[in-house]
């Protein structure tokens, strides 16, 4: 490697280093306060760069905004594929990596309502804003690999024999309705679920544990 090959890779990984800072930064700013409420100079001061450094990276707080979702999505991602990588997960009927699934969304209510509280807000201010759908295509393809996960918990399932034939040729709703009623049900818990006294009745975790216990036994082939 010459000593301008060398120079340019420092420069790069300098470059990546603030912009995941400047996201970070962002990250812990909308989860905590909202979208709307933060301006570019509230995430320059909080990641410590030069207001135009920030513009230099990103245009417009619509921009960070997507690129922080991203950055949420793919460090959430990071977190969870070894357990997906796992021999227990991989020979596991489909049935049980769907189990496992679910129990995720548990714990991603227990150590994760800022990443829950980021989402909601970020949908939120999407929608306000009337983003166009093409500005959302990147965020999308992230979502996506997370779809491609479940669905092939779904398929596996299926054809294992350890979920219902009633569900064949319907993989795709019952992904749809499986992970909103999950992360609506997590989402909801995290953000208000404490908000009324009768809300300390049942634990959120046990709710989680009841629901998903719901979903699997109602997908679970019975016909064994």
């Amino acid at each position: 490697m010459t000593a301008s090959q060398k120079y340019s890779e420092e420069k790069d990984e300098l470059k990546t280093a603030r912009m995941n800072r400047i996201l970070a930064a962002a990250f812990e700013l909308f989860s905590e306060h909202g979208i709307d409420t933060i301006a570019m100079t509230d995430i320059a001061k909080k990641a410590e760069i030069g207001v135009a450094s920030l513009y230099r990276y990103y245009e417009t707080k619509d921009m960070i905004a997507i690129k922080t979702a991203m950055w949420a999505w793919n460090w959430q991602k990071n977190n969870i594929m070894p357990v997906l990588a796992s021999d227990d997960y991989i020979n596991a009927f489909g049935l049980i990596q769907l189990e496992k699934i679910c129990q995720l969304f548990e714990e991603l209510y227990e150590n994760q309502s800022d990443f829950l509280r980021f989402i909601y807000f970020f949908d939120s201010y999407m929608v306000r804003q009337n983003i166009q759908k093409e500005k959302l295509t990147d965020y999308e393809k992230i979502i996506i690999t997370v779809q491609e996960i479940v669905s092939a918990a779904l398929e596996k399932g299926l054809s294992d024999g350890s979920i219902s034939p009633e569900y064949k040729q319907k993989e795709k709703t019952l992904y749809f309705s499986l992970m909103h009623t999950l992360f609506s049900t997590v989402q909801k818990l995290s953000l208000s679920g404490r908000m009324l006294s009768m809300d300390s009745i049942v634990s959120g975790k046990e709710q989680l544990e009841v629901l998903t216990k719901i979903i699997i036994d109602g997908l679970k082939n019975k016909t064994d």
